[in-house]
């Protein structure tokens, strides 16, 4: 991959995670009156309110560290952007910049507010999984693009 062509796409990726993101969160906040009509948006899935102060399904919730997990969330796109300019194969820039993406959206959100607003909340009968947003959606679908990458070349 050319080097000015894999950044504009990795830019390109990941400035639309972080769009995406943002302005999900932003109609969910600006919706929360109405979220009730809405529930549920279909069977199996619930549009819902969750100010998330942890890590990912509200792990470490119990701690008031949020400008700490910003910070943590900035160090950690670093590394990502130096992943990405040694990275030499789309699939992989395509992974690791919407992990970042992902990672500013949620970092940005921290950093601003104290919290992460989530809001996808996926059940069967009574069991839900933890509420999540668009920026966890975009890390975990990098994740599973790096690791294919990862373990397709060896």
């Amino acid at each position: 991959m050319k080097i000015k062509k894999k950044y504009f796409f990795s830019f390109y990726v990941t400035f639309l995670s972080i769009i995406a993101d943002q302005f999900s969160k932003f109609l969910v906040i600006k919706k929360i009156e109405l979220l009730p009509l809405y529930d549920p948006l279909f069977n199996g899935l619930n549009i819902v309110y969750v100010e998330n102060k942890g890590v990912s399904f509200g792990m470490l919730s119990q701690y008031n560290i949020p400008f700490y997990l910003g910070i943590l969330s900035i160090i950690i796109s670093s590394y990502i952007i130096f992943l990405i300019i040694k990275s030499e194969r789309k699939i992989e820039v395509c992974g690791l910049s919407l992990i970042l993406g992902g990672a500013l959206g949620n970092g940005v959100d921290r950093l601003l507010k104290g919290y992460v607003v989530d809001f996808i909340d996926f059940y069967f009968g009574k069991a839900h999984w933890p509420a999540f947003n668009i920026a966890d959606t975009c890390i975990t679908i990098g994740a599973i693009l790096f690791f294919f990458n990862a373990f397709k070349n060896k």
